[in-house]
């Protein structure tokens, strides 16, 4: 009786939580998607609602910007994603090292992940500036380049420069999760493997790689849906120029919900996303339990 009296006390706490949840996550989803499917303007609010089905999502499968957007969203994700994991772990080899200054060398590896994302959009953004940045300055002074390089306002190099953004920023939160990993690496599997004859490099593909899939996995599960959904740096930095070239799903989806007061629509790309998110979530957690399973 008394550990039911406890159960019940539990669920009792758990109340308040639960009813946060339902307000600030459950219900603005279902309302998102109840949403897209109706014709819904800022500009006519006094005209309510109007039910069109699926014509909100018809109207995305034949907007080019929508398939610019994505385009340059799936681009971005798989570039950052994989420079982040390589550097990442990288970064995380070296701090899982005993060597002097290591507090020091982690401390420093974590800066750039602890500063806001705004502030830092708007450092690169001053710092890729045409006329005063510091990176054409040091390009020049190395001699890479001899004129200055338009990083914001080619399309090429805006992409170049919103991707070298995010992984400087994002890439100590990696190289975080997969040290994590490489600590609960016994010590004795590297002496054995050691003694057997094996160099740092099969240690590496053999015992490190293998022990650290799982929390590897989960590291890229969490990079890939975080870079899928950005929109803060983007929209600091370039927001989305130029011609659309930087322009996410999320920074879209955005512009279309408050700049052009398309409710209707902007409900509906934030509810494709939410898919696409999910079918990605639901293919790394797969592979991850098929992995485990092993």
């Amino acid at each position: 009786m008394k550990i039911r009296a406890k159960e019940k006390m539990g669920y009792f706490f758990l109340i308040p939580s639960l009813i946060l949840i339902a307000v600030l996550v459950i219900y603005p989803v279902f309302e998102t998607i109840r949403l897209s499917f109706y014709n819904y303007r800022i500009q006519t609010l006094a005209l309510g609602e109007t039910f069109v089905g699926f014509d909100n999502f018809k109207r995305i499968f034949s907007d080019s910007e929508f398939f610019v957007s994505l385009r340059f969203t799936l681009i971005f994700t798989i570039v950052a994603v994989s420079l982040e994991t390589i550097i990442g772990m990288l970064f995380a080899l070296i701090m899982n090292q005993k060597i002097p200054g290591q507090s020091i060398i982690r401390t420093a590896v974590l800066v750039p992940w602890a500063i806001p994302t705004i502030v830092s959009g708007l450092m690169w953004k001053f710092m890729y500036s045409q006329q005063y940045g510091v990176i054409n300055y040091i390009l020049k002074i190395l001699k890479i380049i001899t004129e200055d390089l338009p990083w914001l306002s080619d399309a090429y190099l805006a992409v170049v420069a919103t991707i070298i953004a995010d992984v400087w920023k994002t890439t100590p939160y990696m190289s975080l999760l997969i040290l994590s990993g490489l600590q609960t690496i016994p010590r004795q599997m590297y002496e054995a493997a050691a003694i057997d004859g094996a160099n740092k490099f099969q240690q590496f593909i053999n015992i490190t790689i293998p022990l650290i899939k799982p929390v590897l996995s989960v590291a890229i599960l969490f990079r890939t849906l975080a870079t899928f959904r950005i929109y803060a740096l983007i929209s600091v930095l370039t927001s989305g120029g130029p011609a659309n070239a930087t322009q996410s799903l999320s920074l879209y989806t955005i512009k279309t919900y408050f700049n052009f007061g398309n409710l209707g629509y902007g409900a509906a790309l934030a509810t494709v996303t939410f898919i696409i998110s999910l079918i990605i979530s639901m293919f790394f957690l797969d592979a991850l339990k098929r992995k485990l399973a092993r």
